[in-house]
């Protein structure tokens, strides 16, 4: 005799051999009982949970010569063992995935009125969400107002693919997925049935392979059969899932290396190993999956801890991207283990800034001069990338700054005076803007080399290096004008769209009061475009201060404000000596000179056309 698959030769045949759907059954019995069956249903759910099974009961039920008193066929009479063996005229079942023209749908209409020799004949459309929209509207009529010996049966599992005017004119059932409680007993009874009974680690792998599907999971329990066991792939996830649960890439790696040696394809691979994340994520909010074997509920929740929440939920983003990008991949491996790369070099960076501590040179500091207390939240994160404009390192720390060497015999005067004003311990602003007049800039030979002592606020000495930067405060809603106007360009510009960023790239922040942030814009830069605009660099500014900010752009032709006090101008050190031009008659030129250079700093090999008016 040929070999049947158990998923055929053990269908049901009766309303209560149906697994796990006592809601569906509940009704069509009650409905072939009392004689109160619908013209048309539509059984909706996921693959393998009893649609098209239970359809051809409900066929039987209705034609049945002796039906039971609980509204079950008796399974014996011609008409029974007709629908059974797939003989009978009394169910014309179609497959709409390929019956989905309007000709085939006005064919079964027509042939509908026909009397065949039962008492109903009911047409079962498998997959309807198929049809296309001429076969569905084309159906509607006649799925209406039936003869009244034709029932329809509509089975699909994407209920939500099908016109609502059809799922109007039916009774619908939701189908569900099987529980682990139900599934085990039944492949235990399936494989006594057949003549191999199993032991619980066969049951177990059976039930977690099935995931709630009747017919998968029978399907791997013929593959357990064959093989004589379970299969070695089954730790090929297990491997997998512990090595994403403790951050180990080279333990990922090796992992799905072995998996796709044994014959695992990596698409396989990659979604078993997403569902076993996702019963993790369940199991560790509390939630335990009616399909999972009491046995993995456990070792999830074990692992869930290991691995945390956030890393469960990147792991589980990485999966579902990979999933959708190997359909076009020529490498489904190599999607897989960029994905996983990515994902374990994106934890590792972050653990390495976001636990780090703030750089000890430059402490926050609170009220009366105390250290301030450990910052945490979104404020806290701008206020460390605000701190930094380089990559951590993971090198070990330099050693400390050696004192600052004497300064040369042929220094200018005032040169030991500069020195001791950059070694000195930090003064508040406030007092040094109130008590001291301001000093000449100290000579550039002898600011760099003095570099290694520790940055002064003092406003002589308020260049800084191109590297670092001062931190920000630990509140974003207290940052002053300076302070923005030194992480503009960084961490506002950087997050607008082109036209944006170049509209407002070079602007000065001249205040910051409450909610309201004011910058003006430089000469040629429309100011109407620039106003549009600001509705983009609004969120960003919100985002970074913590509050709702609304961005005031002056006009570029109005009188310029006072730039800020500690914002480095490089460019104003030029001038050592009284006898030099004022400091206004440079800044225009150095400042034009800063910015050629930063851009050709940005763009390397770039051509800087300059347009000056008082060029000829």
């Amino acid at each position: 005799m040929q070999h049947q698959s158990l998923y055929r030769r053990f269908r049901p045949q009766r309303f209560a051999e149906v697994v796990g759907q006592p809601h569906l059954v509940r009704a069509l019995r009650n409905a072939v009982r009392e004689d109160r069956v619908g013209h048309a249903y539509l059984l909706s759910g996921p693959r393998g949970t009893g649609k098209t099974s239970t359809a051809r009961i409900l066929a039987k039920a209705l034609n049945c010569e002796a039906l039971t008193d609980e509204g079950e066929p008796c399974g014996i009479c011609d008409s029974c063992i007709a629908v059974a063996a797939g003989t009978s005229m009394d169910l014309i079942e179609l497959d709409a995935a390929s019956n989905n023209s309007v000709n085939h749908i006005r064919d079964m209409t027509e042939k509908a009125a026909l009397v065949s020799s039962g008492r109903r004949k009911v047409y079962l459309l498998d997959e309807v969400h198929m049809l296309s929209a001429a076969a569905s509207n084309a159906l509607l009529k006649t799925l209406e107002e039936p003869p009244s010996h034709v029932v329809f049966i509509l089975a699909t599992t994407d209920p939500n693919k099908v016109l609502p005017t059809i799922r109007s004119r039916t009774q619908q059932y939701e189908l569900s997925l099987v529980g682990a409680d139900e599934m085990a007993p039944h492949v235990r009874a399936i494989a006594e049935a057949a003549g191999a009974p199993v032991d619980d680690a066969v049951v177990d792998y059976v039930t977690e392979r099935g995931a709630g599907s009747v017919r998968d999971a029978l399907s791997a329990l013929d593959t357990v059969l064959a093989a004589g066991g379970i299969p070695d792939d089954r730790t090929d996830v297990n491997a997998l899932v512990q090595a994403l649960a403790r951050a180990d890439l080279a333990a990922t790696l090796i992992a799905v290396a072995e998996a796709t040696a044994a014959g695992v394809d990596a698409r396989d691979l990659a979604e078993r190993t997403a569902r076993r994340l996702r019963d993790m994520f369940l199991v560790g909010a509390g939630v335990e999956p009616a399909e999972l074997p009491p046995a993995d509920i456990v070792s999830a929740r074990e692992l869930s801890d290991v691995m945390g929440r956030r890393r469960n939920v990147r792991a589980l983003e990485a999966l579902g991207s990979a999933l959708a990008q190997m359909p076009q991949s020529a490498d489904r491996r190599l999607t897989l283990e960029g994905a996983l790369v990515g994902l374990l070099a994106d934890e590792a960076l972050g653990a390495g800034t976001t636990d780090a501590a703030p750089p000890a040179s430059a402490p926050a500091r609170g009220e009366a001069g105390a250290p301030a207390p450990p910052a945490a939240g979104p404020a806290a994160a701008r206020a460390a990338m605000a701190a930094t404009t380089a990559p951590p390192s993971l090198d070990a720390p330099p050693a400390a700054p050696p004192p600052p060497p004497a300064p040369p015999a042929d220094a200018a005067p005032g040169a030991s005076d500069a020195l001791s004003a950059q070694a000195a311990p930090p003064a508040p602003a406030e007092s040094v803007a109130a008590q001291v007049p301001p000093e000449p800039r100290p000579d550039p030979t002898i600011e760099a080399a003095a570099a290694p002592s520790p940055p002064a606020t003092s406003p002589g000495a308020d260049a800084q290096p191109p590297t670092t930067a001062e931190p920000a405060p630990a509140s974003g809603s207290a940052m002053t004008a300076p302070e923005l106007q030194r992480m503009w360009e960084s961490l506002i510009v950087g997050k607008l769209r082109p036209v944006a960023a170049g509209l407002f790239r070079d602007a000065t922040v001249l205040a910051h009061e409450r909610n309201v942030v004011t910058v003006r814009l430089n000469e040629g830069v429309p100011l109407a475009q620039a106003r549009r605009r600001s509705n983009e660099v609004e969120p960003v500014l919100s985002e970074l201060l913590d509050q709702t900010v609304r961005l005031e752009v002056t006009d570029p032709s109005s009188a310029p404000g006072p730039p800020p006090e500690d914002v480095a101008q490089p460019a104003e050190i030029s001038s050592p000596t009284p006898s030099a031009p004022s400091q206004e008659a440079v800044a225009p030129a150095s400042s034009q000179e800063a910015k050629v250079q930063r851009i050709v700093d940005r763009f390397p090999g770039s051509v800087v056309v300059r347009d000056d008016e008082a060029t000829t």
